[in-house]
């Protein structure tokens, strides 16, 4: 896993997204593709409006779902995920320079 903590990510434009009962689909007309995304997954997504990181994001999602503590682990994972599937970018000043 990489470190997502720091960096601030935004979904990737030109995706549509219709919400379901359990969670997202995704078409990514640009790689054919469809995506399913399960509820916390689709919350995650929601969340990468490019001003929002790791830290922020845990702590929406802690407060939204009355958690104990912010799934700071949990949704590095998830970010992982949705980088590597191509619908969430880095979009961190340092990611530019690399």
């Amino acid at each position: 896993m990489t470190s997502a903590a720091g960096r601030v990510f935004r979904a990737r434009e030109g995706l549509e997204t219709s919400e379901v009962d359990d969670g997202y689909v995704i078409y990514d007309e640009s790689h054919a593709r469809i995506l399913f995304l399960n509820p916390t997954a689709a919350a995650v997504l929601e969340l990468c409006d490019g001003e929002s990181d790791l830290k922020t994001i845990a702590s929406t999602l802690q407060s939204a779902f009355d958690l104990p503590r912010a799934p700071v682990s949990d949704v590095a994972a998830c970010l992982d995920t949705l980088v590597s599937q191509g619908l969430v970018t880095d979009c961190s000043p340092s990611s530019s320079t690399a």
